[in-house]
C-alpha cells in the first residue's frame, strides 16, 4: 500500500493536474473572506461551499490522471482494485489537507475575526466532511463510471447543485449549523454527526464505483 501511494502521490505530482482546483480555492477563499468581520465560523461556512466545489474537481482530476492501459498495469501489478482505489482516495485526501489548513487560517489573515481553539476544530471538521462529499462526487463522476467528460461535468454540477438543497444535503446542513453563530461547543455534536454521515456518503461512493468499475474492466 506504500509503494502503491508513493508511485500514486508521485505521478499526481508531475501530471500538475491538482493546480487549476487548488488554484481556484485559494483565490475564491481569499475573495470571498476579505474584510470579513463577522464570526468566524460563518466564514468557515463559506470554505465549505468551495471546498464540495474544488475537492470535487481534484477528485475527477486525480482519479482520471491514469490512462486506460496505465491503469490497467497499475491493477495488475497490485492486483485489488478496491486497494488501488482506496489509495487513490488517500492521496486525494492528502491533497485536500492543504486545502483545509488554508480554508482555517485564510479567514483571520484576510478578516478580522477572534478565534478560538474550539472554533478551528469545528472548522477543520467541517471542511473535512465537506472534502468527503466532494471526494464522494468526484469518484462518481470519474471515467470509472462516465466516461464521456461532458456528462461526467454535466453530472458533478447536478449532484453539486444538489449539496445546496437544505433538506438532504449534509453540505447545507453544515453551511447552517456553522452560520447559526452559536458557539463552537454547541456547534460540535451537529458537525461531528454531519461529518460521519459525510464519511458514508463517501465509503457507500467508492464501494460503488469499484462494484462498476470491476464489471466493467
Amino acid at each position: 500500500m506504500s509503494a502503491l501511494y508513493r508511485y500514486l502521490m508521485k505521478s499526481v505530482l508531475l501530471s500538475q493536474r491538482y493546480l487549476p482546483p487548488m488554484l481556484i480555492f485559494f483565490g475564491a477563499l481569499a475573495v470571498g473572506t476579505a474584510s470579513d468581520n463577522g464570526p468566524l465560523q460563518s466564514s468557515y461556512a463559506f470554505g465549505v461551499l468551495v471546498m464540495v466545489v474544488c475537492s470535487t474537481w481534484l477528485t475527477v482530476a486525480i482519479v482520471n490522471h491514469e490512462d486506460p492501459t496505465q491503469r490497467q498495469i497499475t491493477l495488475v501489478t497490485v492486483g485489488s482494485s478496491l486497494r488501488v482505489l482506496a489509495t487513490t482516495i488517500g492521496v486525494v485526501v492528502t491533497w485536500c489537507l492543504p486545502l483545509l489548513a488554508f480554508g482555517l487560517i485564510c479567514p483571520l489573515v484576510t478578516g478580522d475575526h477572534r478565534a478560538t481553539a474550539g472554533d478551528l476544530l469545528v472548522g477543520a471538521v467541517a471542511h473535512l466532511a465537506s472534502a468527503m462529499i466532494g471526494i464522494a462526487i468526484g469518484v462518481l463522476c470519474s471515467r470509472l463510471l462516465i466516461r464521456r467528460i461532458g456528462i461526467a461535468m454535466l453530472a458533478a454540477a447536478t449532484l453539486i447543485l444538489l449539496m445546496m438543497v437544505r433538506r438532504i444535503s449534509p453540505v447545507s446542513a453544515l453551511m447552517k449549523v456553522l452560520s447559526d453563530e452559536k458557539s463552537a461547543a454547541a456547534n460540535a455534536v451537529p458537525t461531528t454527526l454531519l461529518a460521519l454521515v459525510c464519511l458514508a456518503v463517501m465509503i457507500a461512493a467508492v464501494l460503488i464505483t469499484r462494484t462498476v468499475a470491476d464489471r466493467r474492466e
